[in-house]
């Protein structure tokens, strides 16, 4: 069976170039980093604290043929009705992003373009324009400018995918519709369920937050008839 566009293993017709992730374009942007998951990977996540590599891309080598690596799916939409590859939404800095080397990669179909960022920092190159071997690109080209800034091309898709782990600073999780999965690892989720098992998981971080702070310790130990006591949490 033939794989969907955005699945089948990266090539040289969908290859555009290469390019440093400027601190500027960061800035330009102004928006976020997405990562769906499910709850097993989230767990995973936050025990490393930090994106770790739980997936593989794909790229069909000139010479050498099918190669895979390592990496993490990130993208740069946030997806109104829904997420297809998991009930909890990270989000995360974009500046995590600057300094990072780039391929990109891509495609079109269903009449809309889709941009692959995929995370590249050895210093062989693997795809070239005859003798060019290093062809950069420019980054701004694949947004589109509005004002002093950017937005993401209409109708454009952006995939980031990373290569090396990404420390979890200044990060949001968040439960999304999951109407439909894509890897198939469920049946789908409401949003509302999803925010119980958000809740559910995140208690347990906050338990064993609770379970190593001294000053936690000291107050049970000042006070022992908060013993079993329930806490109401208040946003500051």
């Amino acid at each position: 069976m033939k794989e969907p566009e955005y699945q089948r293993p990266f090539e040289q017709k969908d290859f555009r170039g290469y390019f440093r992730w400027p601190a500027k374009l960061t800035s330009d942007l102004g928006s976020f980093l997405y990562h769906a998951c499910h709850k097993d990977e989230l767990k995973e996540i936050l025990d490393a604290d930090k994106l770790i590599l739980t997936s593989k891309w794909f790229l069909k080598l000139p010479r050498h043929g099918l190669w895979s690596a390592p990496g993490i799916w990130t993208g740069l939409n946030y997806f109104n009705r829904g997420n297809y590859y998991g009930p909890f939404l990270i989000n995360l800095p974009l500046k995590l992003l600057n300094g990072r080397h780039f391929m990109v990669f891509r495609r079109t179909g269903n009449s809309r373009y889709r941009y692959f960022f995929v995370q590249y920092e050895a210093r062989i190159p693997i795809y070239s324009f005859g003798s060019d071997l290093w062809r950069k690109v420019d980054p701004y080209s694949y947004f589109q400018r509005v004002g002093s800034g950017l937005n993401l091309k209409r109708g454009g898709i952006y995939d980031i995918v990373l290569t090396e782990p990404a420390e979890l600073i200044e990060i949001k999780i968040e439960a999304v519709e999951h109407p439909r999965c894509i890897y198939q690892k469920c049946k789908g989720m409401s949003r509302d369920d999803g925010k119980k098992a958000l809740r559910e998981i995140a208690l347990g971080e906050f338990y064993y937050w609770l379970s190593k702070n001294r000053e936690y310790a000291a107050i049970l130990k000042k006070f022992s008839i908060l013993n079993g006591a329930k806490v109401i949490l208040l946003k500051f």
